[in-house]
């Protein structure tokens, strides 16, 4: 596991002397997340709509698509500026996916810690848990990185330094 983490550094770092030498600027995320108000969130299934692609998707650099394990309940793309939907007692996570060129959602149900790979960037999250559960995001060295409390959306979370999520 460590050998394969450290092939994504590397893969990272030359993305980014890449990036450099294309002058591409990169996304700026805003890790703050809104806490939907009572009046905002009465269960069911939330629709969240995706940002545009980030700045330098378009960069032909070699890239892999982002994974979790264990499995997702569900995994699925989106295109950019449309709604997608996250079913109620879900963790529903979205990162952008080099490879296909589109946003990879992943519904996390069953609770349990899950080890991403070559998540990088800014993507989002919706927090749709039974009310008050906390989902929690990790760093490579296990220290926590941040946290949402159900009920809560982010359109801007940056997954670089996130290693792992326990969904409750």
């Amino acid at each position: 596991m460590q050998v394969h983490r450290k092939m994504v550094g590397l893969v990272a770092g030359a993305s980014l002397a890449a990036g450099a030498l294309l002058a591409v600027t990169p996304a700026q995320a805003d890790d703050a997340a809104r806490t939907v108000g009572a009046a905002d969130w009465e269960g069911g299934d939330k629709t969240l709509r995706t940002p545009s692609d980030p700045v330098g998707a378009d960069v032909g650099v070699l890239a892999t698509s982002p994974q979790i394990s264990p499995a997702a309940e569900r995994i699925r793309y989106v295109t950019s500026n449309t709604d997608y939907t996250c079913a109620s007692g879900r963790l529903c996570t979205r990162v952008w996916d080099p490879v296909v060129k589109k946003w990879k959602v992943f519904d996390l149900w069953v609770c349990k810690t899950y080890s991403l790979s070559y998540w990088g960037g800014t993507g989002g999250y919706v927090n749709n848990q039974t009310k008050g559960t906390k989902a929690i995001f990790y760093k490579e060295n296990g220290t926590q990185h941040g946290s949402t409390t159900a009920p809560a959306t982010s359109n801007s979370y940056n997954w670089n330094p996130v290693w792992k999520i326990k969904n409750c």
